[in-house]
C-alpha cells in the first residue's frame, strides 16, 4: 500500500494511503467529505507519493499480522514526491 500526501481544496493536508493516488483520493474524498482540485481521472498535482506515511493520517492499511506502518515521515511538505527519505538520518534515530 503506498502513502500520499492530499491537499484539500480547503487547504487543509493529510496522509492517506492507497493501491494508487486515484484510490488515496477517492478514499480521502470519502472519508473526510472534502474536494481536491485537480483531474479526477488520477491523483493530480495534489495528491503526490510520500516514501513513508505521515501524521495527520486520513486512512491507513492494518496488515493483519504486522498491523499499521508507523509515521515515518516527519517532513511530508518536503518529502512529498520522493521515493525514499532524503534525510542525512532516519527520522526515526
Amino acid at each position: 500500500m503506498k502513502s500520499f500526501w492530499i491537499k484539500f481544496s480547503d487547504g487543509s493536508e493529510a496522509c492517506c494511503q492507497g493501491e494508487s493516488a486515484y484510490d488515496a483520493r477517492r478514499i480521502a474524498e470519502k472519508l473526510t467529505g472534502k474536494t481536491i482540485d485537480g483531474p479526477k481521472y488520477e491523483g493530480g498535482p495534489n495528491v503526490v507519493s510520500l516514501p513513508y506515511p505521515a501524521s495527520p493520517v486520513i486512512w491507513q492499511f492494518e496488515h493483519p499480522v504486522h498491523g499499521k506502518t508507523p509515521t515515518f515521515c516527519y517532513s511530508p511538505k518536503q518529502c512529498c514526491g520522493r521515493t525514499s527519505c532524503q534525510q542525512r538520518h532516519a527520522c526515526t534515530e
